[in-house]
């Protein structure tokens, strides 16, 4: 957003240079991003006038002119077509910096002929977009005076980084309104002195709000006779300085009260308003409407639209439409000023993919109470401007006001959080300078009352982070927060790092995996596989970010997806993130919800790096299988249990390992079902591994303990088995290792075979067994009879 500071000037008084201001609007949490002085941006730029000209004998498009500057008289070599002898122009000296092109303007022979400057366009200097030819300025224009000082330019404007919380800065007024409490001062409002007729509002126009909920408040006003003209050049310059382009009066007026004010407006013309009623209601579904950038939109029902009695005529807090727009033949207006629900507006601008100063605004909160103000302030400067007249009255439809909020603050508390010695009287002004009603305080806490401009304060932590920032960070210092505890003793044990989240990670990172870390929300569609009952965002930035995950996995599959669309095929990813549930539980830490901690493991492409001589090899399932056992076996989380689930779920498809622990299934393991790599346009077979580790840090697992290396040789024996088909491996290691005994150390798989010898129904397994004792060299007597109970 752009700040002007001479408009700043118009709403609070200081006197700060321009550093001052920059350090004190970024302790206020405004971050200054950048600055245009607009003296040293127009420096060596005068009003001239062309004393001379004639043709370039040496080509036919360029001219030779002397413009005077008065005292001084420039020879200049021309390209522009419209240059004549008389003009009042823009000429650039020797020296000036072409805002446009970012050149410096030096001394140049042109075609044999030395040019000392530079008559310029309007878009050129970056104060219109005419390109067709040079500025020729009115006749009337001061001949020598500065650019700066002729166009009134004498100003420096900010680029301001606000937080998407700080939707009350979003205009002068809001800015002036932080600088007015670092100041202890009040802001300047401008004053409303309408002029109204005898006709009233009421008799020319009805609103009726059929959303309630996405439009609390609806307020109108009616402006006759008027005459759409060409805004005077003080109004043009304050939209021109701060990157808005000038249209007529009418609609300059709604853009000068929206950054004024932070209020959006719009215009419509009365005379196209079909029987002069306004509905605010839902968009039927599929409806189609043409805004004001000539682009044909389809609307669906959970849009919010403005109609007349026949048709829409706007989208509500987006964009007006072509078929009540404002024009050189508009006679009379219908000015809107209203209060559109944050979250209504946000996911139209998104779905539409049409943003707008009004929908920035609108959606991050606009203040209800200012609604009428921004009205009568722009409907007073129309009737200025264009003449007419303003009918008596406004329509304000406000069905179910909304009450302010009240919050309380204890005094200590304050204290103790940000760490400094403040006494409750500073503590009080501070709140009131910004803004908060003092309804009650005693010695231990504050009570005030919250303007609804101000939807980021909610809590008591608001109000101390209040506190804190207008105190001025900088001057809490190391020695006043001595006293609070760092330790983490205390800690929510909900909140508590947990010891081995460190060690996973660790372990994962060194074998070659990336962490990464995701958002904890998603859209409602994918939440739905998982749960019937998320937990929903109140205030979402938008829909598909409105439910807080159910589950990790989405993540993971969505950030591998994005990985393959950028040409990064072969990926080894891990992430120890959060889901979040509904629960009943009492030792929750925010009541009714419960958050769960989850590793989640994804591998996709190849196994190996690509090398010469080598064929690729896809990852496959025994790929995750194996880093599953893996992991297993270095953190000897031997009471893990693992079984084979044939059968798709959700997520996973068939020949997925379901993770057990004392009798509760805390992960799974396999590849990814192919209808849900369709959702995320995946093509490429992703496995992942997902562990509940809420399970696995509440559980104590063996200690590791050192076992000398026995010095006797082991001894190894082959078996191999005839099954039927449907036999898990597994199944019969586990049943192996039963009746292997204390000497049986180990047990794998060496084989696996199928032929037409032994049949479509059967297969041949082969394991390999290896025994050993501590003790003594083992012998086949005594191996015999296990291996005999084996078979």
């Amino acid at each position: 957003m752009y700040i002007s500071l001479n408009w700043l000037r118009e709403f609070v008084e200081f006197d700060f240079t321009i550093e001052k201001l920059d350090n004190v609007l970024t302790m206020l949490g405004i971050e200054v991003e950048s600055f245009v002085d607009y003296s040293k941006k127009y420096e060596n730029f005068f009003v001239g006038q062309v004393v001379k000209h004639e043709k370039h004998p040496k080509a036919d498009k360029l001219s030779l002119c002397e413009v005077s500057l008065g005292e001084e008289v420039f020879n200049v070599v021309c390209g522009a077509p419209n240059v004549g002898l008389g003009q009042k122009i823009v000429f650039g000296k020797l020296g000036a910096v072409v805002p446009e092109f970012g050149f410096k303007l030096e001394k140049r022979k042109i075609r044999d002929y030395e040019s000392h400057g530079m008559i310029c366009s309007q878009f050129e200097l970056q104060l219109g977009e005419d390109q067709s030819g040079i500025w020729v300025l009115p006749e009337d224009a001061p001949v020598g005076a500065a650019l700066v000082d002729y166009l009134k330019l004498r100003d420096i404007v900010l680029e301001l980084g606000l937080t998407p919380n700080k939707a009350d800065c979003l205009s002068h007024l809001g800015i002036a309104r932080e600088l007015a409490a670092y100041l202890r001062t009040k802001p300047i409002c401008p004053q409303i002195q309408l002029k109204e007729s005898d006709e009233s509002t009421d008799s020319a126009i009805k609103v009726v709000i059929d959303d309630k909920e996405n439009c609390p408040r609806y307020t109108a006003r009616v402006i006759k006779n008027v005459k759409i003209t060409e805004s005077p050049d003080w109004l043009k310059n304050k939209l021109t300085k701060i990157g808005l382009r000038p249209l007529n009066a009418a609609v300059d007026v709604t853009n000068l009260v929206l950054m004024e004010l932070g209020q959006p407006l719009h215009a419509f013309d009365y005379d196209k308003i079909a029987g002069k009623k306004i509905i605010v209601r839902a968009a039927l579904e599929s409806e189609k409407f043409t805004t004001l950038d000539d682009k044909e939109r389809v609307l669906d029902s959970k849009m919010l639209v403005i109609c007349d009695a026949e048709k829409p005529v706007a989208i509500a807090g987006v964009m007006g439409g072509q078929n009540s727009e404002i024009n050189d033949s508009t006679t009379n207006i219908l000015l809107e000023s209203a209060y559109f629900k944050p979250s209504s507006v946000r996911r139209t601008a998104k779905k539409l993919g049409l943003m707008s100063d009004s929908s920035y605004r609108f959606e991050r909160g606009v203040d209800i109470d200012n609604v009428t103000f921004a009205l009568d302030r722009a409907a007073q400067l129309i009737a200025e401007l264009c003449g007419g007249y303003i009918l008596e009255g406004k329509v304000d439809v406000y069905p179910e006001p909304i009450t302010n909020i009240k919050v309380e603050m204890r005094f200590e508390r304050a204290k103790k959080i940000i760490g400094i010695d403040i006494s409750s009287d500073e503590m009080i002004n501070m709140l009131s300078a910004l803004g908060f009603s003092i309804i009650s305080s005693d010695n231990e806490k504050v009570l005030v009352e919250v303007p609804h401009r101000r939807n980021d304060v909610s809590s008591e932590i608001d109000l101390i982070e209040e506190i804190a920032r207008l105190f001025n960070y900088d001057n809490i210092t190391p020695d006043y927060t001595s006293s609070i505890d760092f330790s983490g003793e205390g800690v929510h044990k909900s909140l508590a790092a947990p010891k081995l989240r460190n060690s996973i990670v660790e372990y994962f990172s060194a074998k070659g995996f990336n962490e990464i870390y995701t958002q904890n929300q998603i859209d409602p569609e994918t939440a739905k596989l998982f749960t019937d009952n998320p937990v929903v965002i109140a205030n979402p930035l938008g829909e598909e970010l409105s439910i807080m995950r159910p589950s990790v996995l989405p993540s993971m599959i969505k950030t591998i997806g994005f990985n393959i669309r950028k040409g990064n095929h072969n990926l080894s990813l891990f992430e120890i993130g959060k889901s979040f549930h509904h629960t009943d539980k009492e030792n929750s830490f925010v009541a009714g919800y419960e958050e769960r901690e989850h590793l989640v493991v994804g591998i996709a492409g190849n196994s190996t790096p690509r090398q010469w001589g080598s064929p690729d090899r896809k990852v496959d399932f025994y790929d995750i299988k194996g880093i599953l056992a893996e992991l297993v076996d270095y953190f000897k989380w031997s009471k893990l249990k693992f079984n084979f689930n044939e059968s798709s779920d959700s997520i996973f498809s068939k020949n997925t390992i379901n993770i057990n622990l004392d009798g509760n299934q805390i992960g799974k393991a396999g590849e990814v079902d192919k209808n849900i790599l369709k959702r995320y346009d995946i093509e490429t077979p992703i496995y992942l591994i997902w562990i509940d580790l809420a399970y696995i840090y509440n559980f104590e697992f063996a200690k590791s303990k050192y076992s000398p290396v026995a010095p006797y040789p082991s001894m190894q024996r082959d078996l191999a088995f005839l099954f039927d088909k449907g036999i898990v491996s597994e199944d019969v290691k586990k049943e192996i290792s039963r009746n292997g005994g204390n000497l049986l150390k180990n047990v794998e798989v060496f084989d696996v075979y199928k032929g037409k010898n032994l049949g479509d129904s059967k297969i041949s397994i082969g394991f390999t067994l290896n025994f050993s004792a501590s003790d003594r060299t083992l012998t086949d007597a005594e191996l015999d009879p296990i291996i005999d109970k084996i078979v």
